[in-house]
């Protein structure tokens, strides 16, 4: 039997195939996962996550990674009354992975680091409402007497109460950056080790099982910072990893750096978090881009393969640090996009959206693509 897209131009004939197939028929068995990949309809409920990132709940720290407690209840109150379901990140990865139906509105809840006001400010919130989240702790960070750190002591509290604890690493530290004279060799197992010293000491203090019932070990990068070397470390040690890119995580997303959302600072104003909260993955092919460019490399271009589906490409918006992006259409599933400007030296972004079709209420498919920009000399930016 041979496959086309032709055959999946009707919903009835997929509901047609599944009243008269047996068991035995695996070419019908193909046949209704193949067009139900395809399906415009499929697109729009296809099983995608967004996932949220926090990192201080308060309003005593740095506006650039905090979010007023506040505005933190907000969020929370949207996510209820708009009937989104919050799914422990454990369960929506097993789900990905299996290609298995999440809720059409899942939502993950994370926050990064280990900061006190995650428990004093964040935690009676979400314990009140009885919603799953994870912590992304940096192992050394924790403290039993600090008042900028989490204890073990609050840590298991939060575990026993709905707290996913996942690793960040031992010392949150640049994982990209080389040490004076260190051999890329002595690089890669200083970040190995690094993930593993974090996995041993979590294992010591919790409850936590790397590789719980989901058999999925999870990982945030320090910054967001990855490139392919470190996302190859981690899937070698058996890590499903997260960025700080924007965009929802769907089947087809790059399970060693899936996206968040971080919603920090200006980042964390209602209106654009309840549009954020909206957003279904980018229906693309997972082309692995590192992020990391060349010295000489300050203009990249960025191609998107898409899946077969009805979307009109010429709807596509791209944006970059400086504004719009051009955009050249390659065929009618494949695009270039590329800012007309050298990109800032640190981390930026291009973000692709396009509107979801045929729905009651707007909402985008949403990609984002990291870039990091050593300074012209090769050296490493300062960290502001």
């Amino acid at each position: 039997m041979i496959l086309t897209e032709n055959l999946c131009c009707s919903s009835l004939f997929i509901e047609d195939i599944k009243l008269h197939w047996q068991p035995s028929h695996i070419y019908a068995r193909l046949l209704i996962v193949y067009c139900t990949l395809l399906t415009p309809a499929a697109l729009k409920s296809e099983t995608g996550v967004v996932i949220l990132q926090y990192h201080h709940v308060s309003e005593k720290t740095p506006d650039i990674t905090s979010i007023a407690p506040d505005k933190f209840q907000r969020h929370i109150e949207a996510i209820i009354n708009q009937g989104y379901e919050v799914v422990p990140l454990d369960e929506v990865v097993f789900s990905l992975k299996k290609r298995e139906r999440l809720p059409n509105k899942a939502v993950a809840i994370t926050f990064d680091d280990a900061y006190k006001n995650i428990f004093t400010n964040a935690y009676p919130i979400l314990k009140r409402y009885n919603l799953p989240f994870t912590i992304f702790v940096a192992t050394d960070y924790v403290s039993s007497d600090s008042n900028q750190f989490l204890s073990w002591a609050e840590i298991r509290e939060m575990e026993s109460n709905g707290a996913l604890i996942a690793n960040h690493t031992a010392n949150h530290t640049h994982l990209l950056r080389r040490l004076p004279a260190e051999s890329r060799d002595q690089w890669h197992i200083r970040v190995k080790n690094e993930i593993l010293d974090a996995e041993n000491i979590l294992a010591m203090n919790l409850k936590y099982e790397p590789a719980n019932l989901y058999s999925n070990k999870l990982l945030a990068y320090p910054y967001g910072e990855y490139d392919t070397d470190v996302q190859n470390i981690a899937e070698n040690l058996g890590y499903i990893a997260f960025g700080q890119q924007s965009g929802a995580a769907g089947y087809h997303s790059d399970f060693s750096a899936l996206p968040r959302f971080p919603l920090s600072g200006k980042y964390s104003d209602q209106a654009s978090f309840e549009v954020k909260l909206a957003t279904l993955p980018l229906p693309i092919k997972n082309s692995r881009r590192n992020p990391l460019l060349p010295i000489k490399e300050t203009m990249p271009i960025l191609e998107l393969n898409f899946i077969p589906s009805d979307l009109d490409l010429s709807r596509l918006n791209c944006f970059g640090p400086h504004g719009a992006l051009d955009i050249k259409l390659v065929n009618n599933r494949s695009i270039t996009t590329y800012s007309g400007l050298p990109l800032p030296i640190g981390r930026s972004r291009y973000n692709c959206t396009i509107p979801v079709p045929d729905i009651e209420k707007e909402r985008f498919y949403w990609f984002s693509q990291l870039w990091i920009r050593k300074n012209t000399d090769g050296s490493w930016y300062p960290e502001h």
